[in-house]
């Protein structure tokens, strides 16, 4: 038996011993056998206070036959999806199981806001908090729980969702949604092996820690494969009731059940854990501290080019062999594939953990990006290819850039400060001299070829090109080192000032340029 089982059977001895499945199925046995208001065809709910512990009980109708449509909510429509903050930039839309989604609906405007305003007011003062439910309640229990935890500040102890023999309520989408998020620790769903309701593997996909009942043994599955393996059985009705899952606790290793010493908190915490650590195998960031020595690297790297004086980028760009520049690729392929799986990470996150996410890695991505993408274009351009920042940028690049921005930093330039150490905001200001480069070489080598109307439009592009960079130096946004003597900023400029001719108009950035006031460009005033 591999350690995962291991640790799934003593997560399902955990959880017996504690004593909390009996307290939930005590309650949901009671709302069941006492009316409570639409108990025909609507939903009920109950609040019990047991010790130090809130339970909160959700009683269903039974499920009608073949009624298992799947309802569509999109991250756009606030209005229509209580979820919306679970979508991400990568899954904009999921789906849930309608016939639970029309209860909870049902509710959500009438008695749910308050009932989530007393919960979250409990679970400030460190009370344990147990959502629980059988059947189609289990699964509206679920839709409550996930709508809840939206207003969770992160440092609070989460509320746990118990069902019992619930139907899956949501598709795949969901299920990847929630596999990035540490919500999914916060559900346990307890179903007999093979016995659950409503299985259809092509519509419907798990979700959280499943424990599965054999006879009078239990185990902890969070793999959702493997969970939909154990409840795909042989029964053809398609369904257990609820009060069944009486007759399965007592057929339960009754040993389990005599240690009253342990406490909610303990399954809760474990249950906690466990998705922290499941958590972990994603999670980037634990490498972050490993990438910043790597960047380092690289910034000493940029100093010792330019005390060579030569630009970092245009070293690499000259494919220099020595043990410091096969020590760069080692380092620049190691900071690639981090920040690529970061990205893809960040964009499979729901909304509201993705932004916590983002907090933690923005500056470190930023300085990334400036850092290395000027590589990625210098061996871009080496392959002899064009248009880099419509054709050839990495998404994690743009995504990064597009995350900083969206936080609207204003960062000003102090004149009395020194530049010699910045690294250019535009991390593309690399590819555009490599097109302009390109814009002078046809200038320069096709113009016997060339009408006036296809001369103007090429001199136009770099006219453009000029005003991007003045701007830029105007707001002390530019390295200094684009203007070392063998940049290729500098070739350009020096191909350009022949296109531009001694008699057309002199512009700011001209003058600039040809008054050799670059040379002082950074340092302190």
């Amino acid at each position: 038996m591999d350690s995962s089982s291991l640790k799934g059977f003593e997560l399902g001895k955990l959880v017996l011993r504690s004593g909390l499945l009996q307290s939930s199925w005590s309650k949901i046995s009671h709302i069941h056998e006492s009316p409570y208001s639409n108990q025909d065809s609507g939903l009920g709910v109950k609040f019990y206070t047991e010790g130090k512990s809130t339970f909160v009980v959700f009683g269903a109708p039974p499920i009608r036959r073949n009624s298992y449509g799947l309802t569509r909510l999109s991250g756009s429509e606030y209005e229509n999806n209580p979820f919306h903050f679970l979508c991400s930039e990568k899954i904009s839309s999921f789906s849930v199981y309608t016939t639970s989604f029309e209860l909870f609906a049902s509710a959500f405007y009438r008695n749910l806001p308050e009932l989530k305003s007393k919960l979250l007011g409990l679970l400030k003062l460190e009370k344990p908090v147990i959502i629980t439910g059988a059947a189609l309640g289990g699964s509206v229990a679920s839709l409550f729980t996930l709508w809840l935890l939206e207003n969770i500040d992160p440092k609070l102890k989460r509320p746990l969702c118990i069902t019992f023999g619930s139907p899956l309520i949501g598709d795949a989408s969901l299920q990847q949604i929630l596999e990035n998020s540490l919500r999914n620790a916060c559900f346990l769903h307890v179903a007999e092996a093979g016995l659950t309701q409503a299985i259809q593997a092509d519509l419907f996909k798990p979700f959280g820690t499943f424990l599965i009942c054999f006879d009078s043994k239990c185990i902890c599955f969070e793999d959702p494969e493997a969970v939909l393996e154990l409840l795909v059985g042989d029964n053809t009705d398609g369904r257990v009731d609820w009060r069944d899952y009486g007759g399965i606790l007592e057929r339960l290793d009754q040993s389990l059940m005599t240690d009253s010493r342990l406490m909610i908190d303990d399954v809760i915490d474990r249950m906690e854990e466990r998705g922290i650590r499941k958590k972990l195998r994603f999670d980037q960031l634990k490498k972050l501290n490993d990438m910043k020595i790597s960047l380092m690297h690289i910034e000493w790297y940029k100093k010792m080019s330019k005390m060579n004086k030569i630009g970092y980028y245009d070293r690499y760009k000259a494919r220099v062999v020595s043990t410091v520049d096969i020590d760069l690729e080692k380092r620049k392929k190691e900071l690639n594939e981090f920040w690529i799986k970061m990205v893809e990470e960040v964009e499979k996150m729901p909304q509201s953990e993705k932004s916590i996410l983002k907090t933690r890695c923005l500056f470190a991505g930023n300085n990334y990006r400036r850092m290395i993408e000027p590589l990625d274009i210098a061996e871009y351009y080496l392959d002899g290819r064009k248009g880099y920042r419509t054709l050839g940028r990495s998404r994690h690049y743009v995504m990064l850039e597009k995350w900083f921005e969206a936080e609207n930093i204003k960062t000003v330039r102090c004149k009395k400060r020194d530049l010699s150490d910045l690294l250019t905001f535009d991390s593309c200001f690399w590819a555009e001299v490599e097109e302009s480069l390109i814009l002078t070489n046809q200038l320069a080598t096709q113009v016997g070829m060339m009408t006036s109307e296809e001369r103007a439009v090429l001199t136009g592009k770099l006219e453009r090109f000029e005003a991007y960079v003045w701007g830029m130096i105007e707001k002390r946004e530019v390295s200094p080192e684009i203007f070392l003597e063998d940049s290729s900023f500098m070739k350009w400029w020096r191909e350009y000032k022949v296109i531009k001719g001694f008699n057309s108009a002199p512009s700011l950035f001209t003058e600039f340029m040809n008054t050799w006031k670059y040379e002082s460009y950074g340092q302190p005033l």
